[in-house]
């Protein structure tokens, strides 16, 4: 499967987060070109489940600290965001 983009949206605001597929079936979300981590489906089979960018200590992709994208450096803890995303993977 080839990198996708989907679009969030909630509070009055949208978010375009880019979805890049890897083998074991997981998703490395990025936005605005920097990793913001990886989500994949959970143990029970129902439920998304993330991990950050500094969980997943990356080699070989950008994370932005400082600059634009670093509100959105957490948004994966956010569980909503979490299985929103994975009902767009799952379409």
């Amino acid at each position: 499967m080839d990198p996708f983009n989907i679009i969030l949206s909630g509070n009055g605001e949208k978010i375009d987060l880019n979805i890049h597929p890897q083998e074991a079936g997981n998703y490395k979300i990025f936005y605005h070109g920097a990793l913001v981590g990886e989500v994949f489906m959970g143990s029970d089979g129902e439920n998304w489940e993330a991990i950050t960018a500094e969980q997943l200590q990356p080699e070989g992709f950008p994370i932005d600290e400082y600059g634009e994208t670093s509100a959105y450096r957490d948004i994966l803890l956010d569980n909503l965001i979490v299985q929103q995303i994975g009902r767009h993977i799952s379409k």
